[in-house]
């Protein structure tokens, strides 16, 4: 349904700029190109429709043309006092919780409407005072509704220009084909984590929902050629490039509804593929990449609970940015050869760090006892939409035969690792392999 509606909003704004513009050339015609015709063509303005009365002067047709072109002159400022007006306080109140270079990206948007505006108003002043022709009243008028339109367009997409979502792919592009290393030094970088973290603190669900899911299907996706060409390789900028963007993300996720903590689960998932894509070895003891997250968030079972269900969601499950994480991550990267651990033994080890974090997370608030049960139930929910999702989904993409095998190795490599987390004993190893045993059969 979000689709549907900014793909509505587009095409009004569209189909309003679209008649403005029409205007435009048709107030050309009339005022600049009938006059002159005969001059350039054999053709005869006067015998064209509305031709003869398109060259008629208006002093001789009993028209006061001052009335007219003054009234369209204060209403153009009126118009352009109002819009200007509306967007500077608009605008203000972006920068404050975004970016000074978004606010101007967006604020460059009105140039186009400006110029026209402003050479709509120097050719009425310029009719005001000189002797004219009924066609070049009739351009005044047709100029006139086309800033209106124009300005329709304008304000019609304006609040798409200052939603959530709006400045997440303006970020996007601004770190799209940067190396990760470098992504810090961005100002895309800030829009992000000021963006995210201020739409925690006033618990705008809408805006921190559109923003970590736009952001987290874009690192799923997006390719750092000279980074993933080095293989599996511990590199410290980008290793703290992702690990801060994370953890900036989370900020005042404490004082956020539980949803906060879900779609921030869609961020984790992104990070996470991208942090193998680029050669980050998961199990790295010195560089974990959820410590700050989870620090963000508050002492209650409740938030890693659902901070593991939207990670899960992402990973395996389609949503409105498309196909699941894992899915789209498989397809980006069809040149790794089998043995690289890019494809599936690096996540695997990501995964299961990230369900390491959450359950010594959940110790901290419920106990041994009860946090095990809690990690037990985690993992049986992970397999079970690694075969009610993600195989299925796998089963009927064009690539079946290799994204399902991708998606049976990974569920194994999970299994391999997971009793051998530390918090893991003999009761919980033999729920996780009931489990495992359970899900992986259907996959048969």
């Amino acid at each position: 349904m979000r689709g549907w509606r900014l793909g509505g909003v587009s095409a009004i704004g569209a189909v309003t700029t679209g008649v403005g513009v029409f205007l435009l050339g048709l107030g050309a015609l009339v005022g600049w190109v009938l006059p002159h015709l005969g001059e350039w063509s054999p053709w005869q303005a006067d015998t064209l429709p509305f031709g003869r009365e398109a060259l008629t002067p208006i002093m001789g047709s009993g028209i006061d043309p001052a009335p007219i072109v003054g009234a369209d002159l204060t209403t153009l400022a009126v118009i352009i006092a109002v819009l200007i007006g509306y967007n500077v306080a608009a605008l203000q109140i972006a920068g404050q919780t975004l970016s000074l270079a978004l606010t101007r990206a967006i604020l460059l948007t009105m140039g186009p409407l400006l110029l026209v505006w402003t050479g709509v108003t120097m050719v009425a002043l310029i009719y005001l005072m000189a002797p004219i022709y009924l066609g070049q009243l009739w351009q005044t008028l047709l100029w006139f509704g086309a800033v209106v339109f124009l300005m329709i367009g304008y304000l019609w997409n304006l609040p798409w220009r200052l939603s959530g979502e709006y400045a997440a792919r303006w970020a996007i592009r601004n770190l799209r084909g940067k190396p990760i290393a470098s992504w810090e030094s961005q100002d895309g970088f800030a829009v992000l984590q000021a963006g995210i973290a201020g739409a925690n603190a006033r618990a705008d669900l809408g805006t921190t929902r559109a923003m970590t899911m736009t952001l987290g299907a874009f690192l799923s996706g997006v390719q750092d050629r000279k980074a993933e060409s080095e293989g599996v390789a511990y590199h410290r900028a980008r290793y703290r490039a992702l690990k801060n963007l994370l953890t900036g993300c989370a900020q005042h996720a404490g004082d956020a509804p539980t949803t906060v903590a879900y779609y921030l689960g869609f961020l984790s998932a992104g990070v996470t593929l991208q942090a193998v894509a680029v050669g980050h070895p998961m199990d790295y003891v010195d560089s974990n990449l959820y410590s700050g997250l989870l620090r963000a968030l508050p002492k209650n079972p409740e938030y890693p609970n659902a901070l593991w269900t939207g990670f899960r969601h992402a990973l395996c499950r389609e949503g409105d940015g498309g196909d699941a994480y894992l899915l789209r991550y498989w397809r980006d990267h069809p040149r790794w050869d089998a043995s690289d651990e890019r494809n599936v033994t690096q996540i695997a080890r990501g995964v299961v760090r990230f369900h390491s974090n959450c359950w010594e997370t959940l110790q901290t608030t419920l106990g041994a006892e009860q946090a095990g049960i809690e990690a037990v139930a985690m993992l049986d929910d992970l397999y079970r939409y690694s075969t009610t999702y993600l195989f299925q989904a796998a089963k009927r993409d064009r690539q079946a035969a290799r994204l399902t095998g991708l998606v049976s190795a990974l569920l194994d490599a999970i299994q391999e690792r997971a009793p051998q987390e530390p918090f893991v004993d003999e009761r919980y190893a033999t729920a996780i392999i009931e489990a495992y045993d359970k899900y992986r059969a259907a996959m048969a």
